[in-house]
């Protein structure tokens, strides 16, 4: 399971680590990134013509066929063992594929509330990569809306603490693999999809302020050691 990342960074680091030839003005950092934002402002690198973009999308994926926004199932991530047999998800699968650039995500541990947030984070690299479908759909005054969900694993030994999924991290070697759907089909591209490897992620318990996500200042995913002025539960 994903549900909440965060993307604090500027879009310039995105540009020159992920090679965009184009420049995004309304992008904004966000430090605690929940689904069902307002707005379709959410990052996310597609593989065009002209190599790689920077759009912003919305999350979750709102499937083209579909006629409302309010979906009765959840597309906030795709399992990878079920996605060749997804309506949803196996007709994206050649064209549609995408990355989610963060530079962490929030995992929650306890039984009852206030759980306790652990941000998870790639060791070697601030930013990294997330393996995700994306869509497009009409809305009903007729403009288009991007959109995406996230590919999920089980997870690995850091995870399975806190969740039995985890989203699918790449790593740098296989991002454009994944992004170029015309060099590389789906029948390559599957074995992408891979656990990344726990001795090269991080946890540590954060502020409890991020369990709401109306709570996104840049102190966000900051350990808790550095938080004195925070009560944690």
């Amino acid at each position: 399971m994903c549900n909440r990342v965060k993307a604090s960074f500027e879009f310039r680091e995105s540009k020159v680590r992920w090679n965009l030839f184009n420049d995004l003005p309304q992008y904004k950092p966000i430090h605690n990134v929940a689904p069902g934002r307002k707005e379709a402002d959410i990052l996310t690198i597609v593989r065009t013509d002209a190599g790689n973009e920077g759009r912003l999308m919305y999350w979750p994926l709102v499937p083209s066929f579909e006629k409302d926004m309010k979906l009765p199932y959840s597309t906030l991530n795709a399992k990878a063992e079920r996605l060749r047999e997804s309506r949803t998800y196996g007709r994206l699968l050649q064209r549609r594929r995408c990355i989610i650039p963060i530079d962490g995500f929030y995992e929650w541990q306890g039984d009852k509330p206030p759980k306790t947030p652990y941000f998870v984070y790639v060791k070697s690299s601030r930013l990294f990569a997330l393996a995700g479908l994306w869509d497009t759909w009409r809305k009903p005054d007729g403009n288009m809306l991007e959109s995406f969900s996230i590919i999920t694993l089980p997870p690995n030994e850091l995870i399975a603490p806190f969740h039995d999924r985890m989203p699918v991290i790449l790593h740098p070697e296989n991002e454009e693999q994944w992004l170029d759907c015309a060099t590389h089909p789906f029948d390559k591209a599957e074995s992408l999809l891979m656990q990344f490897p726990a001795e090269l992620m991080g946890a540590h318990i954060t502020s409890t302020r991020v369990n709401s996500p109306a709570y996104y200042e840049p102190d966000c995913g900051a350990p808790a050691e550095n938080q004195s002025q925070l009560a944690l539960l």
